[in-house]
């Protein structure tokens, strides 16, 4: 691999560590697996957000 996309790769995972979106995103994909149906009351919307926006970009 080229050294340069390994280093952006480092860099990004530090950013998403340090500002704590890592374990944000480690939540959503657990929660992923755990939860099968969404809740009435809105809590599971980031669940929702996560599986659709690929869809849009």
């Amino acid at each position: 691999p080229d050294p340069r996309y390994l280093k952006l790769h480092a860099a990004c995972a530090q950013v998403a560590h340090l500002s704590g979106a890592a374990e944000y995103i480690d939540n959503i994909l657990r929660d992923l697996e755990e939860i099968r149906v969404l809740a009435n009351d809105g809590s599971s919307a980031d669940l929702l957000d996560f599986q659709l926006s690929p869809l849009v970009n």
